[in-house]
């Protein structure tokens, strides 16, 4: 695993989410805020196809901030292209190995192997959204 073109990747996909998100709806309207779950299922999906294999989705909730929070994992290491969502978080993406921050989630930790949204039922409203989204990162580059 090449770390420095996975997050030249992650870096392209956040890009093109921050100029184009209000196109995409719900729940993108607000990006970062409230997309983290959606935002890594299309990550994942951007990354599979950029050739970066599989990465898996990870779910987890707060009791003591009641909150929720989503990212992607891959041989020890964290990518959450959301995190700016929370408040003293202002970099986004976060590329880690360090499991601190992300382990304030873990009273309710959900963990499937394969983040790509194309995978799970009921994830069809994001094909149009990844479409537009992958044209705009290729127009980019």
């Amino acid at each position: 695993m090449n770390i420095n073109d996975i997050q030249k990747a992650v870096r392209h996909f956040r890009r093109a989410m921050e100029q184009c998100h209000e196109q995409f709806g719900l729940p993108f309207e607000s990006f970062p805020r409230g997309c983290c779950g959606d935002s890594s299922e299309l990550l994942a999906a951007y990354l599979k196809d950029e050739g970066f294999g599989e990465f898996a989705y990870v779910f987890g909730w707060s009791g003591e901030e009641d909150s929720s929070h989503a990212w992607l994992e891959k041989d020890g290491i964290i990518i959450d292209v959301t995190t700016d969502q929370f408040s003293g978080r202002e970099n986004s993406p976060m590329i880690t190995d360090d499991q601190e921050w992300h382990s304030r989630f873990s009273d309710c930790l959900q963990r499937r192997r394969d983040g790509d949204f194309r995978l799970v039922n009921g994830s069809e409203h994001l094909l149009s959204t990844f479409v537009q989204l992958k044209k705009f990162i290729n127009g980019e580059r």
